[in-house]
């Protein structure tokens, strides 16, 4: 295993590290397999997400304390753990710290969150706030002061925000999607980064699940990049070998590799979102992105999906993909010109009862 420095932080992590999103739809005796499995062959970082249970205090950190928590009982010394909170403002950051700690370290060797991410900084608004007197990044460098944490982290996919937040000089670490459809990031924010000794963790380095078909080209091409690390979403223990044997050989890709990796990314970027936010807010309240990541989505079956439709997009959140009256005012303002109406009416027909 290849170790980097991520940046100011000093901390030496694994270049493959492990994405947890896929473990929160596993059962707990394969998560906790898989964590094991992966510890044991060298990866020492692990990105908690709590998939839809972080929009629910009553349940966030919930399903990471009873999986990643009770590995950490054991193996505490051989992790660090970046844990992410989705919300704003200084009290609700305030809470997750604590509802954090006491519901994933609490009994283990070191109470203390190695990594602590404000995620989601995709637009002004939200970085207006959370860096403000009122705003969540005070809460978390008062908890770095109390002992609660060691490091902040800021996530995104949008390039601008995360120049933004690395400006500021507050973070220790950025996250953000990087992969050869989404390779804007290698232009700015890769050379600022590595300019201010500010550390890289690249998430979706496979588009999602849509660029699986070449795991290996893609791990390869970006570990080849300046970054510190790159946190391909982990399920099972097959997973955890395929991606592990690619940084025992993380040769550059030849001529041919990379022109099939720019084909599949040619083919897939025609409907490809980049979560950068550019789209919203939508005149009728359509939460575009999740509409989007629901179709697109690779972890979920069907059925499942089906069921995130309803319950989640159109139940909690009100967001109704039948209500898009095709103003096309989405298209104008997405970088990518995707055919946002079409994939509305697509999400309609692939989930709505005949």
């Amino acid at each position: 295993m290849e170790y980097r420095r991520l940046g100011r932080t000093d901390l030496n992590v694994s270049i493959i590290g492990l994405g947890g999103v896929p473990l929160f739809f596993q059962p707990k005796e394969v998560a906790i397999e898989t964590i094991n499995l992966a510890l044991d062959k060298g990866v020492n970082y692990f990105d908690l997400d709590e998939a839809g249970n972080q929009f629910l205090q009553d349940k966030v950190y919930l399903d990471g304390g009873s999986k990643i928590g009770q590995v950490l009982t054991q193996r505490r010394n051989d992790c660090y753990l970046g844990v992410k909170s989705m919300r704003q403002t200084y009290d609700e950051l305030k809470e997750d710290v604590d509802l954090a700690l006491g519901r994933i370290l609490k009994g283990t060797s070191r109470e203390v969150i190695d990594i602590f991410q404000l995620a989601f900084l995709d637009s002004p608004e939200k970085m207006e706030i959370v860096l403000s007197k009122q705003g969540g990044m005070r809460a978390l460098e008062e908890a770095r002061e109390e002992g609660k944490i060691d490091f902040i982290l800021g996530a995104a996919h949008n390039p601008k925000t995360l120049i933004q937040a690395i400006k500021t000089g507050r973070f220790d670490v950025v996250e953000f999607p990087f992969n050869i459809i989404e390779d804007e990031y290698q232009t700015e924010l890769i050379p600022l980064a590595k300019e201010k000794d500010i550390g890289t963790v690249i998430m979706k380095p496979l588009g999602g699940g849509q660029l699986a078909r070449l795991y290996d080209l893609s791990l390869r091409w970006i570990i080849n990049h300046e970054i510190d690390c790159v946190i391909p979403g982990m399920k099972s223990i097959e997973e955890v070998k395929k991606n592990l044997q690619v940084s025992r050989q993380p040769e550059k890709l030849s001529e041919k590799e990379l022109e099939q990796l720019k084909k599949l990314g040619s083919e897939i970027g025609k409907e490809y979102c980049h979560r950068c936010g550019y789209c919203l807010p939508c005149p009728q309240g359509i939460m575009i992105l999740g509409v989007i990541d629901v179709i697109k989505g690779t972890l979920l079956s069907r059925e499942m999906k089906k069921k995130t439709y309803h319950e989640v997009l159109k139940g909690r959140f009100k967001s109704d993909p039948k209500n898009c009256v095709q103003c096309e005012e989405c298209i104008e303002k997405c970088p990518f010109k995707l055919p946002i109406p079409r994939l509305m009416r697509k999400a309609v027909e692939m989930f709505e009862e005949n």
